[in-house]
C-alpha cells in the first residue's frame, strides 16, 4: 500500500472528506457549461445540481465549448433551446469539438416533441422540459454524471453502483494468522467487525433499491418524481478516514505511537500517525493498556477536533473527526449525540444555502437513522416543503420578470403564460402579487405608449390585456384619462405653433406657395386636425387675413399687366372663403382687354429692336452666273421675340434667293413685343436685297 508524504497535513484529509456534506454525484468533479442568458434557468439548474458539478453560464455556443474543452472531469453541456436558432446543429458542432460531454437539452413542456424530434439521430444525452421537474431533471443528470460509454441514452446510464470495499484490516504484509487471530480475540474489533458487516448489508439494501428504480421498465417504474429525487441522494458517501494497520513488533509500534502523539500527528498522514500505530499495536494485542489509552487520547482529540470544527461551520472536517473517533472508539459516548448535532448542523446549512436544498432530503433521512428526533424530522420535512415550493415560486416569478424585461408581455411563451402558471401554483403567495402588478404596470405602459401616439385600436387591446391580468376598472379609468389629457394638451401645442407658423408666413407674403410652407398650407393642416370651431377662432381671423392678402395681391398683379397670377389669386381667394362682393369687384380688374388692331400691332412692330441678326448666304450658283436679286418675306415676331410662320411674298429672279433669306431669318431675335404691358405676337414684313460684290 503506497502512503502520502510524511508532511500531508489535515487539512488535505478534510478535503477528502468534502462527499459527506454533498450529493452522491458531486464525487464526480464534473463540469456543467449552461448555454443560457436567462437567470431562472440558471436558477432552476443549480437547485437541480445541488453541488454535484460546477456551473459555467455560456452566451455562446463557443464560450460554452471553451469551458467543456479545458474541464479534466466529466463534462455536461446544458442548451436552452428557448435562446437558441438550430438546435440541431448545435448539439451536432457540441457533438463534435467536445466529443465526451454528454448533452443535455432544455426546451418548454408544449415544444418538448418538436425539439426532440428535431435533434433525433444526434449525439444528445436527453430532451428535458422547462420548467424543470427536479426528480425527472436530477436522475438524468445523476445518470450522465455516472455514464462511463462515448454516448449513450439516459436509461442506459441508469445502472447500479459498484459495492465498495470493505476496509482494509491489514497490510500484505501482515501476516495473516496473527491478524486473524487479533481480530477474533479483541471484544472491541468484533465489534468494528459487526459494524463493517452491517454497512455493507446497509449498502447492499441500497445499491438494490438504487436498481430498482432506475432501471426496471417505464410500466413499472415509480409514478412519483418525488421517488427519484429522493433516491438520488439515498446514499451519502462517507468520509475516507485512514484504516491502516501497518507491521511491526509491539514495543516498536509504541514508540511511533508516543513519537507521533509528541509531534501532534494524531491522525495524519496517513499510514504513519497515532491512530494508525495504536490500532496496529491492538490487532497483534488487544489487551494492551497503552495501545487502549493511547486512543483514548487521540479520541479526546477528535472530540475536541469535532467541537471547534463544527463551531466554525467546516462540517467537512467536524464529519471527518466523527468518521475517525467511531474508528478509534467505536463506543465512545460521545458518538451518538456528535452524529445528531452534525446531522442538525448539515440539514440547517442545507435550508439556508443558496444550491444546497436539493440534499436536504437524504440529509434529513440520514438524520433519522443517526438518531434525530421524530418530531424534529418531521418539522424539517415540513420545513423542506415550504422551501421548495418557495423556491419554485420564486423561480416562476423570475421567469414573469425576465420576460418582461424582454417586452415578451402576451402571447405563448410570455410573461402573462408565465403568470398563469404561477397563479396556479401559488395564488395567494406575494410574489404572485408583486408578478402581476408588475405585468399589468407594463401593459399599462403599453397603453399608454399607444394611446400618445394615436392608435386607439393597439391602445385597447393592452387595456384589455392589462384587464384580463388584473388591472383594476380604476387602473384603466386612470389610463384613458391620462392618454385624454396628454393629447389635449399635444393639441393645444401643435394648435399654438401652426398658427404662429401661419402669422410669420402671411407677413413674409408667402400666401399658396410653397405648398408645404405657405400660411395656406398651415390653415389646412389646422382644418384637419382641429376640427372643433371652438379651437379654430384664431385660425379664422388669420384666413379672413390670407383672403384680404390674395385680393391685394391680385389687383397688384393686374396692374402689372400679370393678369394669370391674377386670375390664380383670385382663385385662391375663393376656396378660402372670399365674399362674392368682393371677389365681384377684384374680377373687373383682371377682365381682358380688347384685341390690339392692326393699326395697334403695325405700331409695335415699328417699336421692335432686333437683338440678333444672321446675314443671308449669298447662293453659290448666282454668285456663278452673276446674278442679283431680291426676296420679301412676310413672318410673325411672337411674344418672346422669336420669328415664326415665315413666307416668301415676293422674289426674283425666280426662287434662287429664297431658301438663303428664310435661312437667315429664322435665326434673327427681337425685343418681347407688348402692348399695354401685355405680350403679343405682331406680324412683320422684310425684304432682303442680293447684291453682286465688285
Amino acid at each position: 500500500m503506497a502512503h502520502p508524504a510524511p508532511n500531508e497535513s489535515r487539512d488535505s484529509a478534510r478535503e477528502s472528506a468534502v462527499a459527506e456534506v454533498t450529493p452522491r454525484g458531486a464525487q464526480h468533479a464534473a463540469d456543467l457549461a449552461a448555454l443560457t442568458t436567462r437567470d431562472d434557468f440558471l436558477l432552476e439548474l443549480g437547485e437541480v445540481l445541488g453541488g454535484r458539478a460546477s456551473v459555467h453560464p455560456a452566451d455562446s455556443l463557443d464560450v460554452a465549448i471553451g469551458h467543456l474543452e479545458g474541464a479534466r472531469g466529466r463534462q455536461i453541456l446544458a442548451i436552452d433551446a428557448r435562446e437558441t436558432g438550430d438546435v440541431r446543429a448545435n448539439v451536432e458542432r457540441a457533438a463534435e469539438r467536445v466529443g465526451t460531454a454528454k448533452i443535455l437539452v432544455f426546451t418548454e413542456t408544449d415544444t418538448e416533441k418538436t425539439v426532440a424530434a428535431a435533434v433525433k439521430g444526434t449525439r444528445v444525452f436527453a430532451v428535458l422540459p422547462l420548467p424543470m421537474e427536479p426528480g425527472k431533471t436530477s436522475a438524468v443528470i445523476e445518470a450522465a454524471l455516472s455514464d462511463d460509454g462515448e454516448q449513450s441514452s439516459p436509461r442506459q446510464s441508469l445502472r447500479p453502483a459498484p459495492r465498495r470495499a470493505l476496509p482494509e484490516r491489514a497490510s500484505p504484509q501482515t501476516p495473516t494468522t496473527d491478524g486473524a487471530r487479533s481480530e477474533a480475540s479483541s471484544g472491541g474489533h468484533g465489534k468494528l467487525i459487526a459494524v463493517t458487516l452491517g454497512v455493507l448489508v446497509l449498502a447492499l439494501g441500497a445499491g438494490a433499491l438504487w436498481w430498482l428504480t432506475h432501471t426496471r421498465p417505464a410500466h413499472l417504474a415509480p409514478a412519483r418524481p418525488e421517488t427519484v429525487a429522493a433516491n438520488k441522494y439515498a446514499a451519502l458517501s462517507r468520509p475516507k478516514v485512514d484504516t491502516s494497520i501497518v507491521r511491526g513488533r509491539v514495543s516498536d509500534l509504541l514508540i511511533k505511537a508516543s513519537q507521533a502523539m509528541f509531534e501532534r500527528h494524531f491522525t495524519a498522514p496517513k499510514g504513519a500517525n497515532a491512530l494508525v500505530y495504536y490500532r496496529s499495536v491492538l490487532a497483534v494485542d488487544p489487551n494492551n493498556a497503552e495501545a487502549r489509552n493511547g486512543l483514548q487520547r487521540v479520541a479526546n482529540v477528535l472530540i475536541s477536533r469535532f467541537g471547534v470544527d463544527l463551531s466554525r461551520d467546516q462540517y467537512a472536517g467536524a464529519s471527518l473527526a466523527l468518521a475517525t473517533l467511531q474508528l478509534a472508539e467505536p463506543s465512545n459516548t460521545h458518538v451518538g449525540p456528535f452524529r445528531i448535532q452534525l446531522a442538525t448542523a448539515l440539514v440547517e446549512h442545507a435550508f439556508s444555502s443558496k444550491g444546497k436544498l436539493g440534499a436536504a432530503p437524504a440529509l434529513i433521512a440520514r438524520a433519522a437513522r443517526w438518531g434525530v428526533p421524530t418530531a424534529q424530522i418531521e418539522s424539517w420535512q415540513q420545513q423542506l416543503t415550504t422551501l421548495r415550493h418557495g423556491a419554485r415560486v420564486k423561480v416562476l416569478a423570475q421567469s414573469v420578470n425576465t420576460r418582461i424585461a424582454a417586452g415578451r408581455l402576451t402571447g405563448a411563451h410570455s410573461a402573462e403564460s408565465a403568470l398563469a402558471k404561477l397563479r396556479v401554483f401559488a395564488p395567494q403567495a406575494a410574489a404572485t402579487g408583486a408578478a402581476a402588478q408588475a405585468l399589468i404596470g407594463a401593459l399599462i405602459g403599453q397603453a399608454q405608449q399607444a394611446g400618445l401616439a394615436g392608435h386607439a385600436g393597439e391602445q385597447n387591446q393592452w387595456l384589455n390585456a392589462a384587464r384580463l391580468a388584473g388591472a383594476t376598472a380604476q387602473q384603466i379609468d386612470s389610463v384613458r384619462h391620462q392618454v385624454a389629457r396628454v393629447q389635449t394638451h399635444t393639441a393645444e401645442a401643435q394648435l399654438r405653433q401652426l398658427l404662429a407658423r401661419a402669422r410669420a408666413r402671411l407677413a413674409s407674403g408667402a400666401l399658396v406657395a410653397p405648398a408645404h410652407d405657405s400660411a395656406a398650407y398651415y390653415l389646412s393642416v389646422i382644418d384637419a386636425s382641429h376640427p372643433d370651431p371652438a379651437q379654430r377662432a384664431g385660425a379664422d381671423v388669420l384666413r379672413d387675413q390670407l383672403v384680404t392678402a390674395l385680393l391685394t395681391q391680385a389687383e397688384s398683379a393686374t396692374r402689372t399687366g400679370q393678369r394669370a397670377l391674377a386670375r390664380e389669386d383670385l382663385a385662391a381667394a375663393r376656396r378660402w372663403g372670399a365674399s362674392p362682393a368682393a371677389l365681384a369687384a377684384a374680377a373687373q380688374t383682371v377682365r381682358p382687354a380688347a384685341a390690339p388692331t392692326a393699326a395697334q400691332l403695325a405700331e409695335v412692330a415699328g417699336q421692335l429692336r432686333r437683338t440678333h441678326y444672321v446675314a443671308p448666304a449669298y447662293p453659290s450658283r448666282a454668285l456663278a452666273g452673276g446674278l442679283s436679286g431680291e426676296v420679301t418675306v412676310q413672318y410673325i415676331v411672337d411674344a418672346q421675340g422669336r420669328t415664326r410662320q415665315l413666307q416668301v411674298i415676293n422674289s426674283r429672279p425666280g426662287a434662287i434667293f429664297n431658301r438663303a433669306a428664310l435661312q437667315a431669318i429664322r435665326q434673327w431675335r427681337y425685343t418681347r413685343p407688348k402692348f399695354r404691358g401685355q405680350p403679343v405676337n405682331v406680324p412683320v414684313r422684310t425684304e432682303i436685297r442680293f447684291v453682286l460684290p465688285n
